[in-house]
């Protein structure tokens, strides 16, 4: 099966230059979409680490799924918050639609407590510290206004270990707006009748129902992270999703963690059991208010700065971060090793030059199919050039024998040295060409007269003259004129800043 060069979707591969971004080398993937880490170059060699999520190509075609896409980048991009991630650019490049983050130098959740279950969990004081963060950066997301300071009643949707990454800093960030939910506003991304989104475990008993949605569900979400988190266990999950589903929805209250943990902390445990009502309305009402329940917690049961957090996510997870560090240097260095790497160095008029080796596979839009048309438009008059200077050449031997005629190149760029007389040709019969030509008028095929020309006649003797009566064959020409530099004009089809 042909396919277009021009407009098939390129492949999303490490090296791929999607606006001002190099992908570099894939971190995580998703069922919707998968993680790059990427490097943004600006003018005057400025370059950043950030992380790049790009659209699965299976998906590409799905409208619904491309909404999600673009309501994440709308709805999150608005969210200013330290425990949120920050959403820095929207693009579209090569049919490829992608969304630009901060780089996070960390780890997701769930891979913090797999490490941490051979040490016996993590900590009660590093827990209570994490779901403090993430109760304030989602927070953060559901106090959002639009900017006629109406809310806009943003849900997550999908709060789980995998959307809550801990730096090694200490940090957490809630991530993955893909399937929020504006419910104030109306927008697209309203859910359709029957239809469920997000992770079955980590629902709340209105979203498994299909029913409104209001900030709660990320409270009931969220209690059911901080109860595997501090339990080892989940709440509601069973052999089957029917039956996880059947679990979180029944009247039956959860399983108190006191019952799975011996001398789990009573202040603790209240704060757990309120986030998990299955009755909305007897839940926390807010994450901020979740946030001040986890607060007022005693010293013991909580860790006062980030520094202690991060001391334990390093402990844990010191090899897997020395491992991305080393595969993101490995790729920069591949990056800027080859010949034919996205970014040049060179500057023009404050923007980067951009030289690409073309990727016939990967080229679209208006701008890349004109640059394709020129450079073989170019190449074709290349060739033309060459044959009819072969052409030339042989009109000029059918009427200019090498038999009767010597040809002598000259350099018409180097003048005689001073003093001296310039160099006279031999005698010529009247009307017969002087038979020098200066390099700037010799046709392309002269180099392969001169070197096949049959030896020259003797020449008479010259008594007015005091050259040689022999003339002297230049011998090999050496100095061969270079052709002028080609003009690299991709900077007008590349990325600007």
């Amino acid at each position: 099966m042909q396919h277009d060069p021009v407009t098939d979707v390129v492949e999303v591969r490490a090296g791929l230059v999607l606006g001002r971004y190099e992908l570099l080398t894939p971190i995580a993937a998703g069922g919707m979409a998968q993680v790059w880490a990427a490097r943004l170059r600006g003018a005057r060699q400025f370059q950043k680490i950030v992380a790049v999520k790009t659209m699965l190509p299976k998906l590409s075609e799905d409208a619904q799924f491309e909404q999600m896409f673009l309501d994440e980048a709308s709805l999150a991009s608005q969210i200013r918050h330290p425990n949120a991630v920050e959403i820095m650019d929207l693009g579209e490049a090569h049919g490829i639609l992608y969304l630009v983050m901060e780089w996070i130098d960390g780890v997701p959740l769930n891979h913090l407590m797999k490490a941490a279950k051979i040490r016996g969990g993590v900590p009660l004081p590093i827990a209570a510290r994490i779901a403090m963060q993430a109760c304030a950066g989602l927070h953060a997301a559901h106090e959002l206004h639009d900017e006629r300071g109406r809310p806009v009643g943003l849900v997550h949707r999908d709060v789980s270990p995998q959307n809550l990454l801990v730096t090694y800093d200490g940090v957490t960030k809630v991530v993955d707006f893909g399937v929020a939910k504006a419910t104030a506003l109306g927008t697209a991304a309203v859910t359709q009748a029957g239809q469920v989104k997000g992770k079955v475990s980590y629902m709340a008993p209105e979203q498994v129902n299909g029913e409104g949605l209001d900030r709660r569900a990320d409270v009931f979400a969220l209690g059911i992270v901080l109860y595997a988190l501090t339990t080892g266990k989940h709440p509601f999950r069973r052999e089957s999703e029917a039956a996880t589903m059947y679990n979180i929805c029944s009247k039956d209250p959860v399983v108190s963690p006191s019952s799975v943990i011996e001398g789990y902390p009573a202040e603790l445990e209240r704060i757990l059991l309120k986030a998990l009502e299955k009755e909305r309305d007897k839940r926390f009402s807010s994450c901020d208010e979740m946030l001040r329940a986890l607060d007022a917690l005693p010293s013991h049961l909580r860790v006062g700065s980030d520094a202690d957090v991060g001391h334990f996510v390093r402990e844990l997870k010191a090899e897997r971060r020395a491992e991305q560090k080393r595969r993101i240097d490995e790729a920069l260095a591949r990056a800027d090793a080859s010949p034919s790497g996205a970014w040049a160095a060179a500057e023009l008029t404050g923007r980067v030059s951009v030289t690409t080796t073309p990727d016939l596979s990967g080229v679209t839009g208006g701008m890349e199919r004109q640059a394709l048309r020129n450079r073989w438009i170019g190449a074709a008059g290349l060739v033309a050039l060459a044959i009819s200077g072969g052409v030339l050449a042989a009109v000029m031997l059918s009427r200019n024998p090498p038999a009767t005629q010597e040809v002598r190149v000259i350099d018409a760029a180097e003048p005689p040295a001073p003093g001296s007389a310039a160099p006279q040709g031999p005698a010529h019969p009247a009307g017969e060409p002087a038979g020098e030509v200066t390099l700037d008028q010799l046709p392309p095929a002269v180099d392969n007269v001169q070197k096949a020309r049959p030896a020259p006649a003797a020449p008479q003797p010259d008594t007015t003259s005091e050259r040689p009566s022999t003339p002297v064959d230049p011998g090999p020409r050496t100095n061969k004129p270079q052709a002028p530099p080609k003009q690299n004009n991709d900077w007008k089809y590349g990325p600007g800043f």
